[in-house]
């Protein structure tokens, strides 16, 4: 026996409604849920809660600013965010490094003109350093939360470490120095959400101080400090987010590089998409005047095996590393994603 048209909408849109409520439900108890609980006993928990009650009006979460719009096509279990997965892995396991940006080795990163800048004033046997094509380049960034629930049970606070390493590995004949190393500590605000842009959940939000340099004396020292804002977004398997900063100012004869703005501008926008294990993502930096500086990063990770991801990235731009903040490089590397960041 068929059911009648109508009567089948009906059930369509019930369907709809209960997976929905489900979802918000499991974004939820990604935040409010002890952390030894596993995420197929949350799913189990929200299916039994929504479907006990199935009449209610759909319940708003802790953290909700704005109800999220329908989708036209419900998925076959409810979505959880990537990004809020992370983010709560990172804020209930304050005994353990957690992911902050991508983890990464490159064993093989081609520079078709590398950049002496790291390298001026060094002397192999008095002769000056005459640096490869090819080197190697790795990132290595942590974070360790220290206070959950500072302002209220989205919240959370934590101490972040990124160092990222350009190294002349492979020349033998000037002793394979180390052509620059980036270290950026950060303390970082951040509130997972759950309010929707032009159908994109905004996941969550961030607030940090940055300081960044590259731990080097005069002339070769650069450093600045930041406060930044990061706002996430996903839907379905696309995301992006949008991290302006501010610099904060420093005295003009201690600056080492007062001009950094003009070529890292004042803000980063990311984008990319997931499916099938695979990740696509870019990069765009822009400073947004008559002279015209930015960059560009295009990258793809995919899986290689049960426990190993390739990783391959390219730039192109101005800031890739800061001792050539302000020269034009052109690279293009390939190696191994050792943990996505988010």
């Amino acid at each position: 026996m068929q059911i009648p048209t109508e009567t089948a909408g009906q059930v369509e849109a019930e369907t709809l409604t209960l997976k929905q409520r489900e979802e918000v439900c499991l974004r939820e108890q990604l935040l409010v849920a002890p952390a030894s609980t596993t995420l197929e006993e949350m799913r189990r928990f929200c299916a039994e809660q929504v479907r006990s009650a199935p009449e209610e009006q759909e319940q708003r979460p802790v953290f909700a600013t704005a109800s999220e719009a329908p989708q036209e096509q419900a998925p076959d279990e409810p979505r959880v965010s990537f990004a809020a997965q992370a983010i709560r892995e990172a804020a209930n396991n304050p005994f353990t490094l957690a992911s902050h940006k991508t983890n990464y080795l490159l064993p093989l990163v081609y520079n078709p003109s590398p950049n002496k800048a790291g390298l001026e004033d060094v002397d192999i046997e008095g002769q000056p350093v005459d640096l490869d094509r090819v080197e190697v380049q790795f990132q290595l960034s942590v974070q360790v939360p220290i206070w959950r629930g500072f302002l209220g049970q989205a919240s959370f606070m934590s101490v972040a470490y990124t160092n990222r390493s350009f190294w002349q590995a492979y020349n033998s004949d000037d002793s394979s120095p180390f052509r620059e190393t980036n270290h950026e500590p950060e303390l970082i605000m951040t509130w997972l959400n759950d309010w929707s842009l032009f159908g994109f959940q905004n996941v969550a939000n961030q607030l940090a101080f940055n300081h960044q340099s590259n731990g080097r004396s005069e002339p070769l020292s650069r450093s600045w400090n930041r406060i930044y804002a990061n706002f996430l977004f996903e839907r379905e398997q696309y995301f992006f987010s949008f991290k302006p900063w501010y610099r904060i100012p420093e005295d003009r004869e201690d600056d080492d590089n007062p001009d950094i703005e003009d070529y890292l501008g004042h803000f980063e926008l990311t984008g990319g998409y997931r499916t099938d294990g695979h990740s696509f993502s870019m990069l765009l930096r822009n400073n947004l005047q008559s002279d015209n500086h930015g960059a560009v990063e295009l990258r793809w990770s995919f899986p290689m095996g049960s426990r190993v991801r390739g990783y391959v990235k390219y730039f192109n731009g101005y800031g890739e590393s800061l001792i050539d903040y302000d020269e034009s490089v052109q690279t293009l590397g390939i190696g191994f994603e050792l943990a996505q960041g988010f």
